[in-house]
C-alpha cells in the first residue's frame, strides 16, 4: 500500500515537472522571439539614426518589419509575458517610422486598453508625432512640450526634445531645432545616442559658420560616437575648422598626424586636399599645386579627385591665365565624379571661356579689320557697326572682370569704348561698369569722376538713377526720365495734347531708361485706341522693339503690331 502511495506521488512529481519544463521551454522560446525583434530593432535604428534626414533604406525597412512580424508573436501568443509593453512599443515605433501610421494608432490604442494610466506618456508622445506626420504640426508641438511639464525620466525628456528638434527642422526653424537639440544632449545617457544628437548640432552649426558651437559638438561625438563614418568625419571637420577660424598650425599638425594613421585611410582623400587648402591659405602654391596633382593620380573616380581637379582650373586661370588648360580640367569634373558638388560649378566655368573664345574671335577680327583698313575710322563706322563692336568690347570687359577676376584687363577694354568714342547704349555702362571696378579697387577719387559724367551727361539712364539712389550727393540733380514721366502724367490729366509733346521729348533725349519705355507705349497706346492713327502707332510699337525689345512693353508692342499690321493689309 505504502508503495502504491509513493509511486503516486513521484507520478505527480514527473508530471508537474514535466508541466514546468514545457512552461520554460515556451518561455524560452517567447524570450528568445521578442530578444530578436528588439536585435532587429537595434540594427534598424542604428541605420534610420546614422542616416538622418535620408529615405529610410531597404535593409532598416526589412528590420522594422521583422520586428513588428516577431513582436505580433509575443503578443498574440503569451498574454503574460513580462516584457509585453516593451513588445507593444518597438511594434509602435517600427510602424511610425515605416509610415504606417493607422496601424501604429491601433497598437497604442491596444496597449493603452491593456496597460491604461501606465503608458500614458509613450502613448501621448507616438500620438503626438503621428500628428505630426498627418500635418498637425503646431497641435503636435504643443502636445510634446506639454509633456515635458509632467514628471518623466531624463531619456524620456531627451526623446521628446529631439523630436520637437526634428519637427522644428523640417519647418526649416533653425535656430529652435537647435535649441532643442542641445537639450536633448544634456538629457540622454546613452553614449551612442548622445554622439548622434552632437553629430547633428555640430552639422548644424557648421553650416551656419558658428564655428566654436560646431568645434566643440563634432570633440562630442568623437567622444561619444561608435560610429567609425561620424569619427572621422567630426575629425575632418575639427580641421576644416581650424583652418577656417586660421588656426593654420594646428591644423597643418592634425592632418599630418592624422595621414600617419590607417584608422583614417577612408579619409586620407580628403586630409590630403584639406593641407592642398592649408598650402593655398599660406600662398605657398607650388606645394599647393603639388598636393593636387598628386590627388587626381592616387584617388582617382573620387570626390577628392574631382575637386582638385576644380581647383587646378581655378589655379590655371588666376596664376597661369591659361584657358586650354583650365577648360581641359574642368572637362573632366564630372566624369571624375559626377556627384561633385563642383560639377556645376565647372560646366559654368566651361561656358564661360567658350563664350570668351568667341568673343575673342570676333574682337580680333575688329581688330585686324581696323589695323588693315587705313581710310577706315570709327567716325565712319555705319551705327550698326558701332554697337556691335562696342557689344564686343564690353563682353570681353565683362567676361575679364567679372567671371575670371581680372579687373585690370577689363578696365583696358571699357577705356577702349571711351577711347573711340563709341556713343552707343553700351557707352554709359562702360562708364557705370569701370568706376565699378575703380571702387573695388580702392581709386575711389576717378570712380568719382566716372559717376559724375554719368550723371550729368547721361542723367535719363537707369546707371544714373542706380547712382543717385546710393549716393545721395548726386541727388541735386534732378534732369532724369523718372521726374520727366510724373511731371507728364500730371499734364496728361489737364491738357493731353500738350502732353503728348512731354512725353515724345522724353524719347527725343533717353533711350535707355525704363521711363523711356513706359513714355514710348504710352504714346502707342494712345495713337492707337484714342486718336486711331495706325500710322503713329506702329512708329512707337517699332521704337520700343528697337530700344527695349527684352522689355514687357516689347512683348505687348509685337502682339499689337502684328494684329495692326493685318488690318492694314485687310484694308489695302
Amino acid at each position: 500500500m505504502q508503495k502504491k502511495i509513493i509511486n503516486k506521488t513521484s507520478l505527480n512529481i514527473i508530471i508537474c515537472l514535466g508541466f514546468l519544463i514545457i512552461s520554460c521551454t515556451n518561455f524560452k522560446a517567447y524570450f528568445n522571439t521578442f530578444y530578436n525583434a528588439q536585435q532587429y530593432f537595434e540594427k534598424a535604428e542604428k541605420i534610420r539614426l546614422e542616416n538622418r534626414g535620408d529615405v529610410l533604406s531597404k535593409v532598416a525597412m526589412d528590420n522594422y518589419k521583422k520586428v513588428i512580424k516577431k513582436s505580433k508573436i509575443v503578443l498574440d501568443g503569451y498574454p503574460q509575458f513580462n516584457l509585453r509593453k516593451a513588445a507593444f512599443l518597438l511594434t509602435i515605433q517600427s510602424q511610425f517610422y515605416l509610415e504606417e501610421y493607422r496601424n501604429a494608432q491601433s497598437t497604442i490604442s491596444l496597449m493603452k486598453s491593456e496597460y491604461e494610466e501606465i503608458v500614458n506618456i509613450d502613448a501621448s508622445f507616438w500620438f503626438s508625432m503621428i500628428k505630426w506626420k498627418e500635418g498637425k504640426v503646431q497641435p503636435a508641438i504643443n502636445e510634446l512640450f506639454s509633456l515635458i511639464n509632467t514628471s518623466l525620466s531624463n531619456d524620456m525628456k531627451a526623446k521628446i526634445y529631439l523630436a520637437i528638434a526634428e519637427i522644428y527642422f523640417e519647418q526649416e526653424m533653425q535656430t529652435l531645432s537647435m535649441d532643442n537639440l542641445i537639450l536633448a544632449a544634456e538629457f540622454i545617457r546613452d553614449p551612442n545616442e548622445k554622439g548622434q544628437i552632437y553629430y547633428r548640432i555640430a552639422d548644424l552649426s557648421f553650416v551656419a559658420k558658428k564655428y566654436d558651437l560646431a568645434l566643440s559638438a563634432y570633440k562630442q561625438t568623437i567622444k561619444n560616437s561608435e560610429t567609425k563614418k561620424q569619427i572621422q568625419e567630426s575629425n575632418l571637420r575639427t580641421v576644416q575648422i581650424y583652418r577656417l577660424q586660421g588656426n593654420l598650425d594646428l591644423a597643418t599638425k592634425s592632418i599630418k598626424n592624422m595621414l600617419l594613421d590607417e584608422n583614417y585611410s577612408s579619409i586620407f582623400s580628403d586630409l590630403e586636399l584639406e593641407l592642398a587648402k592649408l598650402y593655398i591659405q599660406l600662398e605657398m602654391i607650388i606645394e599647393a599645386r603639388n598636393r593636387l596633382e598628386s590627388i587626381v593620380q592616387d584617388y582617382k573616380k573620387t570626390k577628392a579627385s574631382a575637386e582638385a581637379y576644380y581647383r587646378l582650373g581655378q589655379y590655371s586661370i588666376s596664376k597661369d591665365w591659361d584657358l586650354d588648360a583650365a577648360l581641359k580640367y574642368f572637362t573632366i569634373v564630372p566624369k571624375e565624379y559626377n556627384e561633385s558638388l563642383f560639377k556645376s560649378a565647372s560646366l559654368v566655368r566651361i561656358k564661360e571661356i567658350d563664350a570668351y573664345k568667341q568673343v575673342q574671335l570676333d574682337y580680333n577680327r575688329w581688330i585686324l579689320k581696323l589695323n588693315n583698313s587705313d581710310s577706315l575710322s570709327i567716325v565712319q563706322l555705319t551705327k550698326e557697326e558701332k554697337v556691335e563692336l562696342s557689344n564686343i568690347l564690353y563682353s570681353m570687359a565683362e567676361l575679364e572682370s567679372f567671371h575670371f577676376d581680372r579687373s585690370a584687363s577689363g578696365i583696358l577694354y571699357l577705356d577702349k569704348i571711351i577711347e573711340l568714342s563709341l556713343y552707343t547704349d553700351i557707352y554709359p555702362k562702360a562708364l557705370y561698369a569701370k568706376a565699378y571696378l575703380l571702387e573695388n579697387n580702392g581709386n575711389d577719387s576717378l570712380a568719382f569722376q566716372l559717376k559724375k559724367e554719368i550723371v550729368n551727361k547721361y542723367s535719363n539712364t537707369d546707371y544714373a538713377l542706380a547712382i543717385m539712389n546710393i549716393d545721395s550727393t548726386f541727388n541735386s540733380i534732378d534732369n532724369n526720365s523718372d521726374k520727366n514721366l510724373v511731371l507728364a502724367e500730371k499734364n496728361w490729366k489737364k491738357d493731353p495734347i500738350f502732353a503728348l509733346d512731354s512725353y515724345r521729348e522724353i524719347l527725343d533725349i533717353d533711350s535707355l531708361s525704363e521711363s523711356s519705355a513706359k513714355a514710348a507705349y504710352f504714346l502707342a497706346y494712345q495713337y492707337d485706341y484714342r486718336f486711331v492713327k495706325i500710322d503713329s502707332a506702329l512708329k512707337y510699337y517699332n521704337w520700343i522693339l528697337k530700344h527695349h525689345n527684352s522689355s514687357k512693353q516689347a512683348i505687348k508692342s509685337l502682339q499689337r503690331m502684328s494684329f495692326l499690321n493685318t488690318v492694314l493689309v485687310d484694308s489695302l
